[in-house]
């Protein structure tokens, strides 16, 4: 059974989280508590969301680099960390060619760019769905698509090289 672990930032606080499919579900491990979920998507943003015998409503709202998560009156943004990113822009800086690299394993939805076109900062580039979520890949800064190296329904994995900006 492969895991994705990841670190999600919810307020303050950071965690530590591990995820894993099983039976159809998805083993959930936020930093000792496990829980075994079923996700499914309704439509447009929302998704419902089956744990210990108890059903929730959510929505899930792409902003910027977070994501707005709504339940009844409760919000929440969660950041996924990405502890390399502070690491490359430090050692490869904003300029030049920017690869953009898949965050997590999933599958490519969408592309939403052709190579040669001019994009704006936080411009969609392509969609991957990871977790039943679909999630938008956008441009870190202005500049021209000059790779796609996926395409629709592409499995991707962590790290794979998705586009190049420059």
């Amino acid at each position: 059974m492969a895991t994705m672990k990841i670190k999600a930032q919810v307020g303050d606080h950071l965690h530590e989280v591990d995820i894993a499919r099983e039976n159809g579900k998805y083993r959930v491990d936020v930093e000792g508590t496990v829980l075994l979920v079923d996700a499914q998507p309704l439509e447009a943003d929302f998704y419902t969301i089956v744990t210990e015998g108890r059903s929730y409503e959510v929505s899930v709202e792409a902003r910027d680099d977070a994501y707005l998560v709504r339940h009844g009156a409760d919000e929440k943004t969660v950041r996924f960390a990405d502890p390399s990113r502070a690491g490359r822009e430090a050692k490869f800086g904003t300029d030049g060619p920017q690869k953009l690299l898949s965050q997590m394993p999933g599958k490519v939805v969408r592309v939403l760019v052709g190579v040669g076109d001019q994009v704006e900062a936080e411009q969609g580039i392509l969609v991957i769905e990871a977790m039943k979520m679909e999630n938008e890949i956008v441009a870190p800064r202005a500049g021209t698509i000059t790779t796609i190296d996926v395409e629709p329904g592409q499995a991707v994995e962590t790290g794979t090289l998705l586009a190049i900006i420059e």
